[in-house]
């Protein structure tokens, strides 16, 4: 034992003398990794379009899990036309970018994407360099009314409010997927009651470069009220809710519903245009069956606080008199709350919060005289914006841009319509709303104050309201370290 000690204390001696002894000796050291950062184009804009309206049945009419589309919707594309760029259009044909701005207009009979191939990698992406929307009016015996939608940049995650389920609506979530990659797709539903446990509603499956409809009866059977949540992984896809009521036995009303911004504390909601109120009460007072034909305020709390609101609507001149809803929507549900007393006139929402909350607002028109019809539109929370967004504007019906200056000083405002240019002058806290030519692309320029805005299109009566949009895929710079 006292050697196995003398040997080991050696050992010791021998190692430390050779480190004080011999500072050039290295036991080990970490080899430094030197990261270059590269800067990453964004990839090509792509647009994706839901195409016309689907008819759940198939063509027996009879089928629950079988659907086909009937007509074309109407799309109306803005491209910028920058040297350098390519736009591919749905049915394969290119149109070459010469440096100014091309309004184009086409039918589509499915779902389609447009991309703009961009050369150089340079090019900066949104609104101004393109936008598509389309519309489709449809008399079909099983659906009546003007969809209308924005063709989106497919993503991972998407929100709705609006949309019923009850006895005598339909609501079926569209969804595409047009990328080269399989998507999974989770949802979540929420009803006046809370959230949905229904079986089936994770791991639905989206095939590269196909379309599936989801009949949301399907998962909430007779709910009133709805607000879903789609989530997808794998591919990126688009998602819109396709909604339309029948009256009795005949269809009465349908609508698109758009993806809704994320939720938050406060909202302004443009385009609320109001004709045919008074045909409205007639029908309400008429027949049970058109209840709902009134303008609605629907409400989401995803928290567990209850929210307390206050919405305002505003209208544009002094004759037009809004109105005040302050309520309590409860936590983990979905509320609907009836804006009544609106006359005829063009109105701003204004809505507050005390907690986040998701909302919108559902438009209403009316004809009780001959050749009666009812119509509606979801009306979503517009973006804010600081710089110029461009609004394809349809060849069909009459168009209205619905402008709103919600701070507390005036703003101006530049509106180009082609070669014409308007300025407009915005008081605190008001809204304008301009007639917009059909078949021509509008350039909206801020000029010192964020602005809101929606499109409203009417055609024979029927409406869609259309968000401005200014989608657009992000570059960056990235650490690269090769080891």
């Amino acid at each position: 034992m006292i050697w196995r000690i003398v040997r080991t204390l050696f050992v010791v001696v021998v190692l430390a003398g050779a480190l004080l002894m011999s500072p050039n000796l290295i036991l080990g050291s970490a080899r430094q990794i030197t990261a270059f950062e590269h800067t990453v184009s964004a990839k090509d804009l792509t647009i994706t379009c839901a195409g016309p309206a689907v008819l759940a049945g198939g063509k027996s009419g009879t089928s629950v899990s079988s659907f086909k589309r009937t007509g074309t919707s109407l799309l109306s594309e803005s491209y910028a036309g920058t040297s350098g760029t390519t736009l591919l259009k749905p049915k394969g044909t290119k149109v070459i970018g010469y440096s100014n701005r091309q309004d184009i207009s086409e039918r589509l009979k499915t779902a389609g994407s447009l991309t703009v191939l961009d050369s150089t990698g340079k090019v900066a992406q949104g609104s101004e360099l393109l936008t598509v929307n389309q519309v489709q009016l449809v008399k079909n015996k099983k659906i009546r009314g003007l969809l209308g939608a924005p063709c989106l940049r497919p993503r991972s995650e998407f929100w709705f409010v609006g949309g019923s389920a009850a006895v005598g609506r339909e609501a079926l979530l569209v969804l595409t997927n047009p990328s080269q990659v399989d998507a999974t797709v989770d949802l979540e539903i929420y009803t006046e009651s809370g959230i949905s446990h229904s079986a089936g509603l994770t791991g639905i499956s989206v095939a590269a470069g196909k379309t599936e409809v989801l009949p949301l009866a399907a998962f909430v059977f007779r709910a009133d009220s709805l607000a879903v949540h789609v989530l997808s992984h794998g591919g990126s896809i688009t998602a819109l809710i396709q909604q339309k009521a029948i009256r009795g036995l005949g269809a009465s009303g349908a609508d698109y519903i758009a993806p809704t911004i994320d939720s938050s504390t406060g909202a302004v909601l443009p385009g609320i245009l109001v004709r045919g109120s008074s045909d409205s009460a007639a029908l309400r007072k008429e027949d049970d069956k058109y209840s709902d034909v009134q303008q609605l305020l629907r409400v989401f709390v995803p928290g567990d606080k209850d929210a307390q609101i206050v919405l305002q609507v505003l209208g544009t001149d002094a004759k037009t008199f809004g109105t005040v809803l302050s309520v309590t929507a409860p936590a983990g549900k979905v509320s609907d709350f009836r804006i009544k007393g609106l006359a005829d006139g063009d109105y701003v929402g204004y809505l507050k919060s005390d907690v986040s909350v998701f909302s919108s607002i559902r438009l209403v028109r009316s004809k009780a005289s001959s050749g009666r019809f009812t119509d509606f539109s979801w009306i979503n929370p517009a973006e804010s914006f600081i710089t110029p967004r461009v609004v394809a504007i349809p060849t069909a019906g009459t168009s209205k841009l619905s402008i709103v200056n919600s701070s507390d000083v005036s703003t101006k405002v530049s509106v180009q319509f082609g070669s014409q240019i308007i300025k407009r002058n915005i008081a605190a806290g008001a809204e304008i709303v301009i007639l917009s030519p059909a078949g021509q692309s509008v350039v909206i320029t801020p000029s010192d104050k964020p602005i809101y805005a929606n499109l409203l299109v009417d055609v024979t009566g029927r409406i869609a309201v259309l968000p401005v949009l200014d989608e657009k895929n992000i570059g960056g710079k990235v650490q690269v370290s090769v080891y």
